[in-house]
């Protein structure tokens, strides 16, 4: 199953060369290919999300979280509606529905995605068939609408159908409302995508980040949506500073997390950042880069997921060398 994205990030010409010198040396497969036996990132990440339970967990005030389906997706309840955050992928909506339903008892009236990869926006279809209203920042429409390649995982996808797409967006910061919750949807730029949303949720005191963070799994940088290296660290300092130690933190993947976590994941890609920097100095071909393991010490934790340490580097290393920044 191959799924997701072609547009070139536009106002960079060296990241499209890139880009372009990958689809056409079969460079970017080839890297891919290396994980697993074969599997590329999307792949592994897809016959996982249609092996693994779909899990609820409660967070208190009116809000649930689901697992497993692809991306986490978050339920928050009122007393006529439910307006969730993320969708799922396609093939498994429908036990998702029933699956929320069961927990919220409410019809589903709005959705907001967090960004427009296919394991986040895999059941729009069906939500935006059924007339609920789909939100999200404004290129997720730009991009949903077309189809769409990420180098180095092997994802390919698009363009959704009219009934799959926002037909609210927003630039850079949107407030909603869902009962006694107030939901602060902001964009801090370029991050894992160029549409990525966070949401804070309050006062239940949650934020939930989309693939931002991961956990515990190293992120996918999709560099031709204009991601970066440096937007992710920059998008996570952000989410530090509104957060406190009693925040619940709702990852892309993974359990809910704490502001202590997030914490320890961007000071991770801080000092894998610094290292990866410091090879492109010494002038260290992309290659070199991975064979000097510069995640070696943190492969333990966060090199279990369908992103491995060898695509992680090359994804960073390129972020950095044609992304326009060597730091911020």
């Amino acid at each position: 199953m191959e799924r997701v994205l072609q547009k070139m990030r536009p106002s960079t010409a060296s990241i499209q060369a890139l880009i372009l010198a990958l689809a056409v040396t079969g460079a970017a497969s080839h890297v891919a290919g290396q994980v697993g036996t074969g599997q590329t990132v999307i792949q592994k990440a897809t016959e996982q999300f249609e092996n693994s339970p779909l899990k609820t967990t409660v967070l208190g005030q009116g809000l649930f979280m689901f697992s497993g389906d692809g991306g986490d997706v978050t339920a928050i309840v009122d007393s006529g509606s439910t307006l969730l955050i993320d969708s799922g992928v396609d093939t498994r909506v429908t036990e998702l529905s029933d699956t929320i339903f069961k927990a919220t008892m409410r019809p589903v009236t709005r959705l907001v995605n967090t960004h427009w990869h296919f394991d986040h926006t895999g059941g729009n279809v069906f939500f935006g068939s059924a007339g609920v209203t789909i939100i999200a920042q404004e290129n997720v429409k730009k991009r949903l609408s077309s189809v769409q390649s990420v180098p180095f995982v092997g994802l390919r996808d698009g363009h959704y159908p009219p009934e799959a797409l926002p037909t609210i967006i927003y630039s850079s910061i949107m407030t909603l409302h869902q009962g006694p919750q107030q939901l602060l949807l902001v964009n801090y730029g370029p991050a894992h995508t160029d549409g990525d949303t966070v949401v804070y949720i309050s006062p239940a005191n949650v934020a939930v980040v989309g693939d931002i963070f991961s956990n515990h799994f190293y992120p996918i940088i999709d560099l031709a949506s204009g991601g970066s290296i440096d937007g992710v660290i920059h998008s996570l300092d952000e989410i530090l500073a509104r957060t406190d130690e009693q925040t619940k933190i709702v990852p892309g993947h993974g359990p809910v997390a704490t502001r202590a976590n997030l914490e320890e994941y961007r000071d991770m890609l801080v000092q894998v950042r610094q290292r990866i920097v410091d090879l492109i100095a010494a002038e260290k071909t992309i290659d070199e880069a991975v064979a000097a393991a510069p995640t070696k010490q943190f492969d333990a934790k966060w090199g279990s997921g369908y992103v491995p340490p060898n695509v992680f580097t090359k994804m960073v290393f390129s972020s950095l060398t044609y992304g326009g920044s060597t730091g911020r």
